[in-house]
């Protein structure tokens, strides 16, 4: 156990002396090492996850911005209807979904058009037997 001890202590020594003459010129260059790396993981995020939702966004701004009455759409909550209301610079839209069923919304409620890039077909549809 003593022999253990002893070659830890010779072993702590041993680097304590050679690393405070050779840290402050080691270390500035491990820095400008490491950097290049940081740097390239950085921009790999950025054009992999910050510039898609970027462009998602405002795709998302302007498809909310052109959004008029008439237009049959779904909403994040999975209910279609018809706008019959939009608040003018509001960001409520009313929409009605049966008769005499009329909904507010957040105009960020708005999913999509419904029918719109995807092949729909309406919920009460008679299946063949």
């Amino acid at each position: 156990m003593e022999s253990l001890m002893a070659r830890l202590l010779l072993l702590a020594e041993g680097t304590s002396t050679t690393g405070a003459a050779g840290d402050a010129s080691s270390s500035g260059n491990n820095y400008w090492v490491l950097a290049p790396p940081v740097l390239m993981m950085i921009v790999f995020f950025y054009f992999l996850v910050f510039l898609p939702q970027k462009r998602e966004r405002q795709k998302q701004d302007t498809f909310h911005k052109t959004l008029k009455k008439n237009d049959r759409v779904v909403t994040i909550g999975g209910v279609v209807g018809t706008i019959v209301n939009i608040e003018p610079e509001g960001k409520l839209i009313t929409v009605k979904v049966d008769d005499n069923t009329r909904i507010p919304f957040l105009r960020e409620a708005i999913q999509r058009k419904y029918g719109e890039g995807t092949s729909e077909t309406p919920a009460l549809k008679e299946t063949p037997k």
